[in-house]
């Protein structure tokens, strides 16, 4: 029947039989504004007044939730035929924006007529894809964004080609020219979503050649190409082409123009050249080199660096009248904040002349004064110092010589000023400035008075909101800002507004509109306000689909996914959804959006279309290590550390999306002179139906050698669950199992098989940490808090049984706008228990479980590990020898205890990215915890529990990585200990005895750990 426009057709069965059909073509659907439905036949009056018998649509399952079907169907069954009542309602279904094709089929049906809505459903932009040889450049992300198909929107065959060409145009664009696309398209027959995939054969990517140069150059052939980049210098190989490299080519020419003070210069690649015989692509650059811009200063100094800065050509790469004033202004306020008030700057330009053009700023500076006074008159609502801080104008101190002044700054003090006391209810506030020249007699000296007139505060008598039918927003009437008797200004209206769009937003309503009306209140200075909502339609949830998921388990994201069907559209509860989904890590990104968002139907499909991540990563990393390292050895001279450097390798790989739940198998490596380690973990994120909770498993193995003393090995099982509380805190509970062990120990007197034994420790142990850092890794405000504490006991199959505890507390408080005060605490006690008969509490802990410290994340007194209790041995009755058995090597054994406090004042030393740090450490490793002490000297050389301090100065450079870190520490008190001066090894030692009193190698002599301490990282200390 489509296409026939007669309406009435012969059945054949009998001629009362008749049939109407009401044609809308689909240019109806593209122009509505054409009244498609009043295409009718003229003999739709034969059925007009006939009781409508029955209405039926095809297919049975319509685009169009029952509900919104039902409030669009203007014509009823039961009810007289009436045509306008059937073009009425094809325009409803039309205006819903879900309807490709619509036709009405009017049937006689004895004294009343049937009709059938034959209806061809819109179809809509599903998931997205790209797939097969891509070649980066250009990404697959970037070319299915360049094909701008969006998610939701009508899908037709003309979008999808100009999204091939689009593809098609990138790939050419970064030498692809080879490339070939393939469209595929595939239809959800429930949904009508339309999932779209090109397959991409990227081909062989083109190289550049010489490229043909046309227009006044200004510059050799030889260095316009070595501008570009496009050829490898020295070896002169044509770079492959991609779209990057031939911008940052055109860039390279402009930047060597411009170096050349060619500052109008233009570059434009018109055109490139592909030969496939050669695969080489030949660029056509037009180059207009433009005269030579010279901008000089008159009548003042200013170094060129400083015109680069202030005139603002040389950013734009372009010379006209407005940067050029701009310039001048940037020019007089650098001299005004400079100490001249009275600096006047205007600038010509000269015609050009052999290849020159001469731009002159006359900078008149007039006499160097000092704002010596910045005085406010007139407050009385606010403190002086609440106005002070809005403030740009600064007197002269200590820091600003001159004081900080210019007309400008004064301008934009009076507009803070305002601002402020507008927004608190002064309407008529009139904030003046003058200068006061020749200040308290002294000819250089001004001042800058501020005179405030307040005014009268006018203030909310009150508040009527109307237009909220549908939704009660009583929940928001405390959040507002201009209730009765609050402050009148138009800020807080604002404020208001913007609460309510965003409430109205959150429950459904996506268009509604906010105005109000200001009345004068009944006592003086009062306003009346009327807050009038216009609701606007509201949506609700019809359905959720989901598309693009082919290795995760749809029943990852439906646990997350908590749309239910009738519920308000929530663009911040989707939004919000989308956030969960991202955090689980498994996706590259998340697309949300409503199928024909603009459509007039209340029930909306709500789409998730999901790009899921690449399944493994990998990482690799190099470091360095420098300082007083404390790497295991059997010199016994170096017991104090030796300076030395270490490089670090480190490497990781994880696949993710295991098993397609989100779940995380990681390897992570590193390995260095002072460490070894291997470590593999299985992560279980949202354990138990929580999002912020994950359950790890992990398997470590690690090999140490960072302290003199020994080298430990571990191998160690745990399974632990960290629970994020909120923002800043997180609680982790743990379990490990682990075997420590040592080996090349070097102390003569632990060569006993209690120590050497491996041990089998089990431990169960919390953390907690709480993070109110502005920036984790330097940080400039705020706070850090970290308490771990543990039990070690035989039921957890642990063969030494003892408590453990390590705090940490640090603060960040800002001194000004420029310094830091930081500080750090740290405390930890390891208490043992059940200890064996005849065992000390510091011999019941072994060697690797013990606190080991100083270097420079703990107290930059010490090299690292150099900290605490050290092997004194048991000196004999002959001066100058050592007992055989026992040889004080005075190499470090670690304690039970440990206490460091770190100070740093934080300050910006030069440029942006150097800054500067003084700093102050104290504190020590004690042998147990009631033996810790703050004394500052050290009793005896045997006697290590007394508090070292230190002091020393840092340079951070601030990188992308966090700031790189030299810290040179003086230690003002460090130990002393017993040992050898030689460089023999302690098994040259086992020889020694009492006819050895002549051998330089077994006579011990007091050492002492040395004053200076350096160190080379990346971060901050703390």
């Amino acid at each position: 029947m489509a296409g026939d426009q007669t309406g009435v057709h012969d059945r054949g069965v009998l001629p009362s039989k008749m049939r109407i059909a009401f044609l809308v073509p689909f240019f109806c659907a593209v122009l509505p504004v054409i009244r498609c439905a009043s295409a009718q036949t003229v003999q739709a009056h034969e059925f007009a007044g006939k009781i409508v018998t029955s209405i039926r649509y095809e297919p049975a399952q319509q685009p169009l939730d029952p509900r919104d079907l039902q409030r669009m169907q203007l014509v009823q069954t039961g009810r007289p035929f009436d045509s306008g009542q059937v073009a009425g309602t094809i325009d409803q279904l039309f205006s819903s924006g879900l309807y490709l094709d619509i036709q009405v089929d009017a049937q006689a049906d004895g004294a009343g007529v049937a009709l059938r809505f034959i209806t061809r459903p819109q179809r809509f932009i599903g998931h997205v894809d790209a797939s097969g040889k891509i070649k980066d450049p250009p990404s697959r992300t970037v070319l299915i964004s360049d094909a701008q198909l969006s998610l939701g929107t009508p899908f037709d065959e003309e979008t999808l080609a100009a999204a091939k060409q689009s593809i098609e145009d990138e790939l050419r664009q970064n030498g692809l020219f080879g490339a070939k696309v393939e469209v595929t398209t595939e239809e959800d027959p429930d949904t009508h979503q339309m999932s779209i995939r090109f397959a991409v054969a990227a081909g062989k990517r083109a190289k550049y050649e010489m490229p043909a140069i046309s227009g006044d150059m200004k510059l050799s052939t030889e260095t316009i190409v070595a501008a570009t980049g496009w050829r490898t210098p020295f070896i002169h190989r044509w770079r492959q082409v991609t779209g990057s490299r031939t911008s940052k080519g055109v860039d390279g020419i402009e930047k060597k123009l411009a170096k050349k003070d060619r500052l109008t210069a233009s570059v434009t690649v018109t055109n490139i050249d592909y030969d496939p015989d050669t695969n080489q692509a030949k660029a056509h650059l037009a180059v207009d080199g433009g005269p030579r811009i010279d901008i000089r200063a008159l009548e003042a100094k200013v170094s060129k660096k400083k015109l680069r800065t202030f005139v603002p050509v040389y950013e734009e790469g372009s010379v006209d009248n407005d940067l050029l004033a701009e310039g001048a202004r940037n020019l007089s306020d650098y001299f005004q904040s400079k100490g001249y008030p009275d600096v006047d700057v205007t600038f010509k330009s000269e015609q050009p002349k052999d290849d020159v053009e001469v731009i002159n700023f006359y900078i008149a500076t007039g006499a160097r004064r000092r704002l010596v006074e910045v005085a406010i008159e007139g407050v009385h609502y606010f403190s002086e110092d609440t106005l002070r801080e809005r403030m740009f104008l600064k007197a002269a101190s200590l820091v600003l010589r001159y004081g900080r002044y210019s007309a400008t700054f004064r301008s934009k003090d009076e507009e803070a000023i305002e601002d402020l006391y507008h927004a608190n209810g002064f309407r008529d506030v009139q904030v003046t400035s003058s200068v006061q020249s020749n200040y308290k007699g002294k000819e250089r000296d001004i001042a800058v008075t501020f005179q405030i007139d307040e005014g009268p505060q006018w203030r909310v008598q009150d508040l009527n909101v109307v237009g909220s039918n549908r939704l009660d927003i009583s929940p928001l009437l405390h959040e507002f800002a201009s209730v009765e008797g609050q402050p009148y200004a138009e800020v807080n209206i604002a404020g208001d507004r913007n609460r309510i769009l965003q409430y109205y937003n959150a429950n459904g309503f996506p268009s509604p509109v906010f105005t109000y009306d200001v009345m004068p209140g009944k006592d003086p200075y009062t306003v009346d306000l009327r807050y009038d909502i216009r609701e606007g339609p509201r949506q609700f949830v019809r359905k959720v689909i989901i598309s693009g998921l082919e290795r995760t388990r749809p029943s990852l994201v439906k646990g997350i996914l908590n749309l239910r069907e009738g519920e308000p559209v929530s663009m911040t509860k989707i939004n919000d959804i989308s956030r969960q989904l991202s955090d689980l890590g498994v996706f590259a990104s998340i697309n949300t959006a409503l199928q024909q968002s603009g459509g007039s139907a209340r029930y909306k499909t709500v789409l998730y279309d999901f790009d899921e991540a690449a399944r493994y990563t990998f990482n690799v990393g190099f470091g360095l290590e420098a300082g007083q390292l404390g790497g295991t050895t059997s010199n016994v001279s170096q017991a104090g550390g030796a300076k030395g450097v270490s490089p670090l390798v480190s490497f990781g790989v994880s696949r993710l999306n295991f098993l397609g739940l989100g779940q995380t198998v990681s390897l992570q490596t590193r390995y260095s002179t002072l460490q070894q380690r291997e470590s593999l973990s299985y992560s279980i994120p949202r354990f138990l139906g929580s999002r912020n909770r994950i359950l790890t498993f992990s398997l470590l193995y690690d090999t140490t050698r960072d302290v003199q003393t020994f080298s430990s090995r571990r191998a160690e099982g745990s399974v632990q669950t960290s629970q994020r509380l909120n923002r800043a805190s997180t609680l982790l509970l743990r379990f490990a199992y682990r075997r420590v062990s040592t080996g090349n120990v070097q102390i003569p007197s632990l060569l006993i098989p209690q120590l050497l034994q491996a041990v089998r420790i089990g431990m169960l142990s919390a953390s907690y940490i709480q993070d109110h850092r502005d920036n984790s890794s330097d940080a400039h405000r705020g706070y850090w808090n970290t308490v771990d504490a543990g039990v070690a006991e035989k039921y957890f199959g642990s063969q030494r049984s003892f408590a453990r505890v390590l705090a940490r507390n640090a603060t960040y408080t800002p001194i000004g706008r420029n310094l830091v005060f930081a500080r750090q605490t740290q405390f930890g006690a390891i208490i043992p228990f059940n200890e064996a008969p005849g065992t000390t509490d510091a011999d019941a802990i072994p060697l690797p479980e013990r606190f080991f410290g100083g270097g420079g994340v703990s107290m930059r007194g010490f090299g690292d590990n150099q900290a605490g209790p050290r092997d004194i041995g048991t000196m004999s009755q002959v001066p100058g020898m050592v007992d055989p058995n026992a040889k004080p090597t005075g190499f470090p054994i670690g304690g039970n205890a440990l206490l460091f406090n770190s100070l740093e004042l934080r300050f910006p030393l030069l440029g942006p990215n150097i800054s500067g740090v003084f700093f102050h450490d104290m504190g020590n490793i004690y042998t147990s915890l009631s033996k810790i002490s703050l004394r500052y000297r050290q009793s005896s050389d045997q006697d290590f529990n007394f508090g070292v301090q230190a002091a020393g100065f840092g340079i951070r450079y601030k990188t992308p990585f966090g700031p790189v870190r030299a810290d040179l520490a003086y230690t003002l008190n460090p130990a002393t200990y017993v040992g050898y001066s030689r460089s023999e090894s302690f098994q040259d030692l086992l020889q020694c005895g009492p006819a050895s009193v002549n051998d330089p190698k077994c006579v011990t002599s007091r050492q002492r750990l040395g004053h200076f301490q350096f160190f080379f990282s990346i971060g901050q200390a703390f």
